[in-house]
């Protein structure tokens, strides 16, 4: 009987919690088929009394297909060079022993405590210099090569994996890019999921950086492309339609979670191999 009690507490718990952090997105999707008035009206309605599409379709105006492409082609660039600069870095320090790996490890981390905007213009003069502005190669490369964090988490990772396995394949002639491509990567399976859901929201979200170096409507990302349905006390844009924007730049980022769940969890949960 206690223990009958003490569930239903424990899932009652839950139930008020999951409600509590989903109701900000509830309203955000309630509210993006809301009207202008309606939305404003207070004490505020969770439901639509009549949904509103035509509030999607106004929204669109502003978030095109090429807006939602450039910002796949900046996410995924993203996700993809920090992949392959950090997996082969990190395998090398959790198992190619060398002189320098506590150096190398300190120089790693360092940065990591550094705020994001103390660097934000030495970045900027860089991305000038080399002529990268208003391109997909200053918009991905700079924030690319920010992946110290990738680098210790599959370091981790790597240091986890059985010495013996490793062994195994270098008596066999392996080489260790064999090593890694057929043993190291396979195997981090959780880790990848888990560095690539969050690397791709972390991009995804990106406003700052977007905004200072393409700004340009040929290589304009959905965050950039967002900021006018902020809108504001003279906007004339109804809040309404801002919410159907965040609505749309919501969905792929809820794509890849749903995609990357089960592994996502077991990467959090640190279970390492399978």
């Amino acid at each position: 009987m206690r223990s009958t009690l003490r569930n239903v507490v424990r899932y009652l718990a839950i139930l008020v919690g999951a409600f509590v952090l989903a109701l900000p997105l509830l309203f955000m999707v309630s509210g993006s088929l809301k009207s202008a008035t309606e939305i404003n009206t207070f004490p505020p309605r969770l439901l639509p009394a009549t949904p509103i599409w035509q509030n999607f379709a106004d929204a669109w105006t502003y978030l095109t297909a090429g807006v939602i492409a450039n910002s796949f082609v900046f996410a995924l660039g993203i996700v993809g060079l920090q992949l392959i600069i950090s997996l082969p870095a990190a395998f090398a320090l959790a198992k190619i022993p060398f002189k320098w790996t506590a150096a190398v490890m300190a120089s790693l981390i360092v940065p990591m405590f550094i705020p994001g905007n103390l660097t934000l213009i030495p970045l900027f003069i860089v991305t000038f210099q080399l002529g990268w502005l208003n391109s997909f190669a200053g918009l991905i490369i700079p924030m690319a090569a920010q992946c110290a964090f990738a680098v210790l988490l599959f370091r981790q990772f790597f240091a986890s994996l059985p010495g013996g396995l490793i062994e195994a394949a270098r008596i066999d002639g392996a080489s260790w890019g064999r090593v890694l491509w057929s043993i190291g990567i396979p195997l981090s399976r959780p880790a990848l999921a888990t560095f690539c859901s969050v690397s791709f929201l972390t991009a995804w979200n990106m406003y700052i950086w977007p905004q200072v170096v393409a700004p340009d409507p040929e290589h304009r990302v959905l965050n950039v492309a967002l900021a006018p349905l902020a809108g504001g006390e003279n906007s004339l844009i109804p809040p309404s339609v801002g919410l159907a924007g965040a609505v749309i730049a919501m969905v792929p980022v809820l794509i890849v979670f749903i995609v990357f769940q089960k592994w996502y969890i077991k990467g959090v949960a640190g279970t390492g191999l399978e």
